[in-house]
This record gives structure tokens, C-alpha cells and sequence, in this order.
């Protein structure tokens, strides 16, 4: 049954509104008495209920409607060319809708006011819980995206402007408050079987709490340890990524999706092995975009050919070092005897400028296949955007494996554990080993080395800032997550923006070989098509590893309290 979104949203939605304008209760006149108001509200668990509705709506945001989703849309990495060029920021912008503090304000007005419910002192801590998962989700994007934020932790009374103006708090305070309000969530929310029986199916439990807390700990720590080197930062951050992975990973609950693609193009997940949380989506109600886009005669944003190449043969060995490689001078070539993904992420034809396949174009000649679902090849095989109705992943068991794996190698880098071959086993061996798949396990080879089959490599392409073992590991994650919304969060907690510039990585801007210009498209000497026009350059600059704070914001702040980034 697909439940986060029915209809009970229309209800939180108003709720919402009439409880989000009144604010503090002693600035409300006395209303009607069948109208809902901060006073009259908080009278049982289903109202409740549908308050923490707004949370699923504004928060989890899948598959996305238009352009905005996290799958797909989020191209501004080095896998993906998107149609228009895109760079980083040069000007910092009067307004940024990621400059909100909405839900952190509901999730503050909730813990302000569940005492008062005439439920359980359990009910009472599950939904504590659920409010402060999602104030920690929230401020955990804020916090990737600007640093330095105010952190509230009270519904600011509208006379108390010392508060309302409250300065950008440090980020490592904010983040411990995060990791404060995940603690607290993973004890008190339900377990995933108890909510689905006292709340409903698909909806917040410890296990997404668990699973939001391996994201966001392996971010803070390799932020620490390369943003900051802050090592000792790093491994704590690191020891909680890897312990709520652990646990998740070995609870006997979920299970890697034999089918790679069904992750991505399933009209349900309910009962997926694999799942933890997601998004439905229904016809009518709530739809989305990326099918659309991905099937439609829009020029769609295609895999780079540093994506393309990054993903290893089947032999487990990088292309440059694997004799199953066949070369890329056809796609049958690139598709042959390659990690399983790739050809469930990029089709098996090419299609770009005037060589068109049903109508069909992608910025690179490569077509993104990922998110369509079985059957659909071409434009009218199902819904336009944004109509379409396939579930979108939100906390998927996957994604902790690669959390996983990653956190052991960096905390075996940092010496503060030694990293094991059940480790990788346990994990990235696991997402190897599915049908869909079917890649050479990864082993370890020495301190922090990497071998096939007992003979130790080393990819001639890997970077020498990063030893064997972490470099294959990234590898792993980038084409297990490819076009999911995680690269280039990926690339700002390593400090690797660099790899999106063309000066230093030229494979960012080249899509497919084609070997001669058609009409209306450039390649380059070698018969690569140039995604943009020659010359075209991404610099990266300090600033760029955070957004700027929205000047429109700082001119509210009285005597320049709200300060800017550096660089801005």
C-alpha cells in the first residue's frame, strides 16, 4: 500500500498553515470553536499524525516534480553533462529557497507541544523521535550547503528578536546537535515492525534513523578529515558511520535487490528486500518527473565519459588494466564484459545532435536507462512528465553497504581499526555479487592495497592523493549511486571538486566516441563528442567548497550579524 502520501495530506497541509501562522499562543485571539488553533490542537495522536505529514512532504523529496529531484536532475558533477552548461557560482544571490527554516520551526513547535497530547509516554517519545529526525535531516542540509547556520532549538517567541536574529552557529556545534537528535531518534522512534503496526507502513522508524545516521556520519567525518583535518574529529564521526551501518547490514532485516534497476523503476516498493524508506507516488495525487525526461525528445543529461569509464569489467579490474576490456569505439564495445550497472544505467544505443534515436538526444550520445521502467524504450511507452508514478528510494540498504565499507577503510587509514576482508564481504562484495551485476569480488592486499584474485593493482588513473583501497571503494559507491543525488556531496567531503574541472579531468566534458563531426556537433582530435564548445573551462575556486549565505538574508540581520562565507 503506498502510504506516505494520501490523503490525509490535504488535512496536514491546512493544519499546517493554521498552526505555522498563529505561532506562540499568546499572540492568538480566540476563534471559533470548531476552527483548529494552537490551543485546541494538540488533543490526540491522529492530529498528531497528520502534522507530521508536512515533514514527509517537504523533506523527502525522491524523485522530485519538473527539475528539482534528487535522481537524475541533480547533474552539476562529473557524471553528468547537463544540456545547458553549468558552473559554480560567481555572484552570491539575493535569495536561495535552501535558506529555510520552516521545518526545523515545526519540528521545534512539535517537541514544544506533544507533553500536552493525552497519549503514552512510548507515543509521546516516538513522535520526539520523528521530530528530531527531521530537524537533524534539515539542518544536515543546511549544513552541507552553508556551513556556519543558526541552530534553533525552541519556537522563538515573535517578541524575543535576539533569538529570531540568532547568528550562524559553528557547523561542528550544529553537526553534534545533528548527531544529539539521531541518538535520541534511534532510541525512542519504533522499531520499523511496531510503526508500521501503530503508524502505518513505510513511514519513520529506527531503521531510517540508523540509515540517516550512516549518511550523515560518513559525510561529517570525511568532511573532518579532509575539509578540516580534524582526524580526530574524523574517526569519531567515522566509528558512528560504521557502527549504524554495521547494525543495519547484519540485522538479517534487508537485502540487496537481486535486480540493480528495479531500485530505480519499480511502480511499488512495497516488500522490496532492499528498502528501508521510500517515496509513492500515485496518479493524480502525487507524480513525478524523471521517467519523463529520460523518454521524451528533451535533450537529457547524459554520463560522462568519466562516469562511463569509471565503471571496472567484470574480471573486477579497472578498463585500462582488464584484458575483457573492448575499447568504446561502438557501445556494444563499452557495454561488453562490463560491471553489470553499466548497462543498466546507460543504454545500448547512442543518440546525440542530428543522429537521433526515436526522437531521442543525450548531451554525451549516452542515454540514461536507470529509471525506465521494463518495457519502456522510447517516448509513448509511458506517462510524460510529470505524470509519472515509479517509487523513488529514499533509505535503501545499499547505500549504508558502500557507508560502510568506506567508513571501515578511512578509519583503517586513520589507524583506529584494521580493516578486513569480512568488511568488504559484508558490504561492496555483496552488491558484486548480485545477478545483475556479477563483478570479481574486491580484496585486500596489504595496508590499504587492493588485489583480484590474489594478484594486487593498482589503476593507472587513480589519484595519487588517495591510497588503492579507498580509490576502489569511491569507484564502487560512484557507480552503485550514479545519478542518484550523492556525487557531488561526495566530491565536497573529500575536497575533490577538482575532478570537475576539465583542465585537470578533460573526460568531464567528453561524451561517447563518435569518430567524425555530424552536423550541429564538435568532437574532439581523438572522435569524442565535445558536450561544449572547445575551451569551455570550471575552475574551482576556495569558495566554492560552500555556498554563499543569500545577501537578501544578511540585510534583515540588524548591524551585519548574519555573516557571508569566505570568498563571497
Amino acid at each position: 500500500m503506498k502510504r506516505i502520501y494520501k490523503s490525509i495530506m490535504v488535512l496536514s497541509g491546512i493544519t499546517i498553515g493554521l498552526l505555522m501562522a498563529t505561532g506562540c499562543s499568546k499572540y492568538v485571539d480566540k476563534g471559533p470553536l470548531d476552527q483548529l488553533t494552537d490551543q485546541n490542537f494538540w488533543t490526540s495522536e491522529n492530529n498528531v499524525q497528520a502534522f507530521s505529514w508536512g515533514f514527509y512532504n517537504d523533506i523527502i523529496t525522491g524523485f522530485g516534480t519538473g527539475t528539482n529531484g534528487r535522481f537524475y536532475f541533480s547533474s552539476f558533477s562529473d557524471d553528468q553533462d547537463n544540456s545547458t552548461f553549468l558552473n559554480f557560482d560567481k555572484n552570491a544571490p539575493a535569495g536561495d529557497g535552501n535558506w529555510s527554516f520552516g521545518d526545523i520551526r515545526k519540528a521545534n513547535l512539535l517537541l514544544a507541544r506533544i507533553n500536552e497530547v493525552p497519549i503514552s509516554q512510548t507515543a509521546k517519545n516516538y513522535w520526539a523521535g520523528v521530530a528530531r529526525f527531521f530537524r537533524a535531516w534539515c539542518y544536515f542540509r543546511l549544513v552541507e550547503r552553508f556551513g556556519d547556520v543558526p541552530w534553533y532549538g525552541v519556537v522563538p517567541d515573535i517578541s524575543d528578536t535576539s533569538l529570531i536574529y540568532e547568528p550562524r552557529t559553528p557547523r561542528n556545534t550544529v553537526m553534534d546537535s545533528v548527531l544529539a537528535d539521531l541518538n535520541f531518534a534511534i532510541a525512542n522512534l519504533y522499531s520499523a515492525a511496531d510503526a508500521n503496526t501503530n503508524v502505518g507502513s513505510n513511514t519513520i522508524n529506527q531503521d531510517c534513523a540508523l540509515a540517516l545516521k550512516s549518511r550523515v556520519c560518513l559525510y561529517e567525518g570525511t568532511y573532518a578529515e579532509y575539509d578540516e583535518n580534524n582526524n580526530t574529529r574524523a574517526a569519531q564521526y567515522l566509528q558512528e558511520c560504521k557502527d549504524a551501518s554495521y547494525k543495519l547490514i547484519t540485522s538479517g532485516s534487508y537485502t540487496p535487490a537481486a535486480d540493480f534497476r528495479s531500485t530505480y523503476n519499480s511502480e511499488s516498493l512495497a516488500g522490496a528486500p532492499n528498502m528501508i524508506l521510500y517515496r509513492s507516488y500515485i496518479l493524480n495525487q502525487v507524480t513525478h518527473s524523471t521517467v519523463g525526461y529520460t523518454n521524451s525528445t528533451t535533450v537529457m543529461y547524459g554520463p560522462s565519459k568519466s562516469a562511463v569509464n569509471s565503471f571496472v569489467c567484470k574480471d573486477g579490474l579497472p578498463i585500462d588494466l582488464s584484458p575483457e576490456y573492448k575499447g568504446d569505439t561502438s557501445i556494444q564495445d563499452v557495454l561488453a564484459n562490463r560491471d553489470g550497472r553499466l548497462p543498466e544505467t546507460i543504454d545500448s544505443f547512442l543518440c546525440y545532435g542530428n543522429n537521433r534515436v526515436f526522437g531521442m538526444s543525450s548531451s554525451t550520445g549516452y542515454r540514461p536507462n536507470k529509471f525506465l521502467p521494463d518495457g519502456v524504450e522510447k517516448p509513448g511507452d509511458y506517462s510524460t512528465a510529470p505524470y509519472n508514478t515509479t517509487d523513488a528510494p529514499i533509505f535503501w540498504i545499499e547505500e549504508t553497504m558502500e557507508n560502510y565499507a568506506e567508513a571501515c577503510a578511512e578509519l583503517d587509514k586513520l589507524g583506529q581499526y584494521t580493516i578486513t576482508q569480512a568488511d568488504l564481504d559484508i558490504s561492496i562484495n555483496k552488491l558484486r555479487a548480485r545477478s545483475s551485476v556479477d563483478v570479481a569480488p574486491l580484496q585486500i592486499y596489504g595496508h590499504q592495497g587492493t588485489a583480484i584474485n590474489g594478484v594486487p593493482f593498482v589503476d593507472p588513473q587513480k589519484d595519487p592523493d588517495v591510497t588503492s583501497l579507498i580509490w576502489e571503494i569511491r569507484r564502487d559507491r560512484r557507480d552503485e549511486l550514479m545519478m542518484d543525488g550523492f556525487r557531488l556531496e561526495d566530491l565536497l567531503r573529500w575536497h575533490k571538486l577538482d575532478y570537475m574541472d576539465p583542465q585537470i579531468n578533460p573526460d568531464v566534458f567528453l561524451g561517447a566516441w563518435i569518430k567524425s563531426s555530424p552536423a550541429g556537433q564538435t568532437v574532439n582530435a581523438d572522435g569524442y563528442l565535445e558536450v561544449y564548445p572547445a575551451g569551455t573551462t570550471r575552475p574551482v575556486q576556495p569558495q566554492d567548497y560552500l555556498w554563499p549565505i543569500p545577501t537578501g538574508e544578511i540585510s534583515l540581520y540588524p548591524n551585519g550579524e548574519l555573516t557571508q562565507n569566505p570568498g563571497w
